[in-house]
């Protein structure tokens, strides 16, 4: 047994393997380590090449998402600012409408009101602001609600000042809370300022005396030279913060 091993030993250390690790000695495990470190640093270029690639993607994705977003937000708010400030415009013709007399000897309103429908939108409404598509989405339900005002004073007051005062005034607060929403659409998406205010005869300054002269009537002297509000006629409402904010220069 002793002789078998004795043979193996000397047979290992005779193998020409064997005796090449003998004869270089410590430059093998030197072979070995730049192997290793070698190794190691084509590793860690390759993950350093895959990390940044991802990151780039990454990046090109974001930006890509972001200008995709920016020319959505473009998009409806150039279609929704057209479609406000047109409905505007036909606000003001209602507003300053005073009727005419028609063959039966009646006054009768020379303008059609207008309806407010956003079908023709065709972008993405997600990419709103929540307030602000509540706003929006809100103006047609407040025309339903002016125009269910409107009607009792044709029943109640036919003929008389009545009915064109409760549609004018309707109408008015309806054409400056488009103005308003508008204005707010054009700074959200960095649009010109509205043209609707560039003269007298311009919707909005139309609106605006067509709102004050309403005030005025809603308001009598007392006798103390004070005012106090005179009582709200069919199709009157209190007056409308919003138009009050931005007559006076601020978007509420």
């Amino acid at each position: 047994m002793q002789n078998t091993v004795a043979v193996g030993l000397a047979a290992a250390a005779s193998h020409p393997i064997t005796v090449q690790v003998i004869n270089q000695g410590a430059g093998i495990w030197g072979n070995v380590a730049t192997g290793l470190i070698t190794g190691l640093l084509t590793w860690g270029i390759t993950l350093t090449g895959i990390w940044l690639t991802h990151r780039f993607t990454l990046k090109r994705e974001e930006r890509a998402a972001t200008a995709k977003l920016g020319s959505e937000r473009l998009f409806i708010a150039t279609e929704l600012v057209f479609l406000l400030e047109q409905f505007a415009e036909a606000c003001a013709e209602v507003a300053s409408d005073q009727g005419y007399e028609n063959q039966d000897g009646a006054t009768v309103p020379e303008i059609s009101v207008p309806n407010l429908s956003y079908s023709s939108i065709t972008g993405d409404w997600r990419v709103l602001p929540v307030k602000l598509m509540y706003r929006l989405r809100e103006l047609p339900v407040i025309q339903g609600e002016a125009d269910r005002n409107i009607n009792p004073t044709d029943d109640f007051f036919p003929d008389h000042d009545e009915f064109f005062e409760a549609r004018q005034y309707q109408y008015t607060r309806l054409g400056l809370k488009a103005i308003i929403q508008s204005r707010r659409l054009r700074q959200f998406a960095g649009l010109p300022d509205t043209r609707l205010d560039a003269s007298q005869w311009s919707a909005q300054n139309v609106l605006w005396q067509e709102w004050r002269l309403e005030r005025n009537r809603r308001y009598i002297p007392a006798g103390t030279g004070s005012q106090r509000p005179a009582p709200l006629r069919p199709g009157s409402a209190p007056q409308d913060a919003s138009c009050h904010a931005l007559e006076h220069g601020r978007a509420h």
